[in-house]
């Protein structure tokens, strides 16, 4: 396994190092770790970190299926009543996706209606609704729609620590959304290792991010994942966690649902999110993986007000790179 070529912490040096981690990396479990912790892999290091990091686990959706395809058997071979579900059509929801960037100094508002589950066409975006984003007295701007459904604010000063307020106006109705931008957390460095090929998963080059969380403080993160260029962004790759039982650690987290070749180029990005955003995002994945087409399926939680679906998200990055060599 190779890292990338820098290391944020003075002093620390790359070379004559140790060939493979330390022993005692230990996996607590949360509720978005899988409990196939003996499917694991050493990765060959040509450097290590300077201090003992925990290591946390991001499983693939196959694992999940690991654990569900034995209970899955037991239940279809008991279950021979027929049951009818009446799908019921409902009145549109409106849906709305703020993303507050202080990296870019940009506010993106997505905003559009759901469609009736049994549309085969993509939700109707809203045009002509009104966006204000607030931080105060004196602070409050009016985006501007940019294309059908999408509202942009570009050059904001946007300050750690601070809470921003999102407000949504149409049709004589309004919906808000409060977010606090944490400060960042930077990434130490990345690096790859390759897994040989498995029952359910395939062989493949996987990410590890290495990172150290800041210590007497809630953290709330989400990663997100490129490939050439290219997000992973389907629900499976959706990367959420917090420090529980991290808290002021060196965190190392195996990336295992993402498959990489030769002459790729690796990007990780680690965001800082607050509570309410990574709240929505954790019960997104739960909704998904356990309704996975259910015609009905839960909604997930949203920091959003009147009924509104969907979240209002500040957030920091850290990122990085690397070319994963031939």
């Amino acid at each position: 396994m190779k890292n990338d070529n820098s290391h944020p912490i003075s002093g620390f040096q790359q070379q004559n190092l140790p060939q493979s981690l330390p022993n005692h990396y230990k996996s607590p479990l949360n509720h978005h770790q899988s409990l196939l912790n003996h499917y694991k892999s050493q990765p060959n290091h040509n450097q290590s970190l300077p201090n003992p990091h925990r290591s946390l686990i991001i499983p693939s959706l196959a694992s999940l299926f690991l654990l569900a395809f034995p209970l899955l058997i037991l239940f279809l071979s008991g279950c021979e009543k027929v049951i009818d579900v009446d799908l019921n059509e409902s009145e549109p929801a409106l849906v709305i996706e703020g993303n507050l960037s202080q990296n870019e100094g940009t506010l993106e508002v997505k905003i559009s209606n759901t469609a009736s589950y049994f549309s085969n066409q993509p939700m109707p975006k809203v045009e002509e609704a009104s966006v204000m984003l607030t931080n105060g007295p004196g602070f409050q701007l009016q985006a501007e729609q940019t294309e059908p459904g999408l509202y942009r604010l570009d050059d904001l000063p946007v300050n750690f620590n601070s809470v921003y307020r999102l407000t949504v106006k149409m049709d004589g109705q309004e919906y808000t959304g409060v977010s606090t931008l944490n400060p960042l957390v930077k990434i130490d460095s990345i690096a790859y290792e390759y897994q040989q090929e498995q029952i359910f998963f395939e062989g493949g080059y996987r990410v590890l991010l290495y990172f150290t969380d800041p210590g007497e403080e809630e953290n709330y993160y989400r990663v997100k994942l490129y490939k050439n260029g290219e997000r992973f962004d389907e629900v499976d790759d959706l990367i959420i966690f917090d420090d529980s039982s991290l808290d002021g650690k060196s965190i190392q987290v195996r990336l295992r649902g993402q498959l990489f070749e030769p002459q790729d180029t690796v990007k990780v990005e680690l965001l800082s999110i607050d509570y309410n955003a990574w709240e929505y995002f954790s019960s997104l994945r739960e909704v998904a993986n356990l309704n996975p087409g259910s015609p009905s399926p839960a909604n997930p939680l949203s920091n959003l007000s009147n009924g509104a679906l969907g979240y209002f998200s500040a957030w920091t990055s850290s990122t990085r790179e690397l070319i994963i060599p031939e």
